[in-house]
């Protein structure tokens, strides 16, 4: 995961970013691959971006005037917006498991929200990123099934920290491979989900674990989501 250095331009405006963001988003979704990709760990075995999916970011484009204002986008579970590690990596692995089937939106919008909040202005890990992130949530097909019965989730984390693994993965990492300030974070909790069947409030509990990978400080003031393994296949 070599760190690119950009070519000089405009600072992007959050406009231009937003803008980005939804298309890769699109670009991603539209490949349908989404439920047979893999993850493994980050740098060694991740590997590089696929810029193909990408070819705009990077490059800035005039709005058009007669464009209308962007409306606000919704934002579902709340990421720290902190340079603080630990404090980041617990609300991004809250934040992924918050949905909720009644609020009128599809598994796009919560994918959207998490990257809006928490992934890299550089777009250097995004498309991963969205393939990951679509992996932890419903496909549409599920989720239109899911909202007849106003199926809304959350996550209980039970423990968070960093694995043991991430360690010998540093030490074998190839020079650059790693931005500065990355970090694994392995989470287990208890996914929690309610919904009503005949009249009745219904409750399921389902253990998870996961690793996340952030970059901080040197690479970012504010810490930023990178990647996410394969759910239930974490770095220990």
């Amino acid at each position: 995961m070599k760190r690119r250095t950009p070519l000089p331009q405009q600072p992007a405006t959050d406009s231009e970013r937003a803008r980005r963001l939804r298309m890769i988003v699109a670009t991603v979704l539209g490949t349908g691959l989404l439920f047979v990709l893999v993850i493994a760990t980050i740098g060694l075995l991740l590997g590089p971006p696929d810029d193909e999916l990408t070819p705009m970011v990077g490059t800035t484009t005039a709005p058009d005037a007669t464009e209308p204002a962007e409306q606000a986008r919704p934002v579902f579970g709340k990421v720290a917006q902190t340079g603080d590690a630990d404090r980041f990596a617990e609300s991004v692995a809250s934040a992924i498991f918050a949905w909720d089937t009644n609020d009128g939106y599809l598994p796009v919008d919560y994918v959207q929200s998490i990257l809006d909040q928490g992934s890299d202005p550089d777009n250097l890990e995004t498309n991963g990123l969205v393939k990951d992130l679509t992996t932890y949530l419903p496909n549409n097909a599920a989720w239109k099934e899911l909202q007849q019965y106003e199926t809304r989730q959350h996550l209980e984390i039970d423990t968070i920290g960093v694995p043991d693994g991430w360690t010998d993965v540093v030490r074998q990492a190839r020079e650059d491979a790693l931005q500065p300030g990355t970090i694994a974070y392995t989470v287990d909790g208890t996914r929690h989900r309610s919904g009503v069947w005949d009249g009745e409030v219904v409750t399921t509990e389902h253990p998870v674990a996961f690793t996340m990978f952030v970059a901080c400080k040197p690479s970012y003031e504010q810490c930023r989501l990178l990647r996410l393994t394969a759910l239930d296949t974490p770095l220990r």
